[in-house]
């Protein structure tokens, strides 16, 4: 039965994987001006990450060879580096509300959402404004689109930190009950 619900929840870590990643790579696609902020590419790392410790988990419910050790200290490395990837969103964003048209301003200021930058003051140039004119609310709507994406991203990095941790405790229940995978069934 714990089998099951562990294979349940694996899956959905890959489902969380993918969203993580999914969202890093369409911001680094649509950087314009110099390379991708760290807070993005990090995101992607995390992504990948998660989805290569879920398929060790997963052979380790299937393997007596893998210790749960193995499985509790990379859940517990995932977590830890979900925790830092979700808190650099959170502190990358600065609480901006992705809809609210006051931000505005804060937003495109934002180097997580602005496409990048060039120049300061009244010379600076956006990466998401086109070199063409363009109505604020278009440019406005790019960038709450940009913003929900970091949202959505930091908020799936803090739900698979969540996760991680439900992996170490029962790798640690795995372990108290003596090991092997065949433990899982109860």
């Amino acid at each position: 039965m714990v089998a099951v619900v562990s294979l349940g929840l694996r899956g959905l870590q890959v489902i969380i994987g993918a969203v993580i990643l999914g969202l890093a790579v369409t911001l680094i696609k649509q950087q314009v001006v110099n390379g991708a902020p760290t807070t993005t590419k990090y995101s992607s790392f995390t992504g990948v990450f998660t989805i290569l410790v879920c398929f060790i988990g997963v052979a380790a419910t299937f393997i007596d060879a893998i210790p749960p050790i193995v499985t509790m200290a990379l859940d517990g490395i995932l977590g830890l580096l979900l925790l830092a990837g979700g808190i650099a969103w959170a502190v990358g964003l600065k609480g901006i509300s992705c809809k609210n048209p006051v931000d505005y301003l804060e937003m495109l200021h934002n180097g997580l959402l602005n496409q990048g930058s060039v120049g300061s003051g009244d010379d600076e140039l956006f990466g998401i404004i086109p070199a063409e004119g363009d109505t604020h609310e278009n440019i406005f709507n790019r960038l709450s689109a940009n913003c929900q994406k970091g949202l959505v991203d930091e908020i799936f990095q803090f739900i698979g930190f969540g996760l991680a941790l439900v992996f170490v405790a029962l790798a640690f229940v795995r372990m108290r009950r003596g090991g092997g995978a065949s433990n899982y069934v109860v």
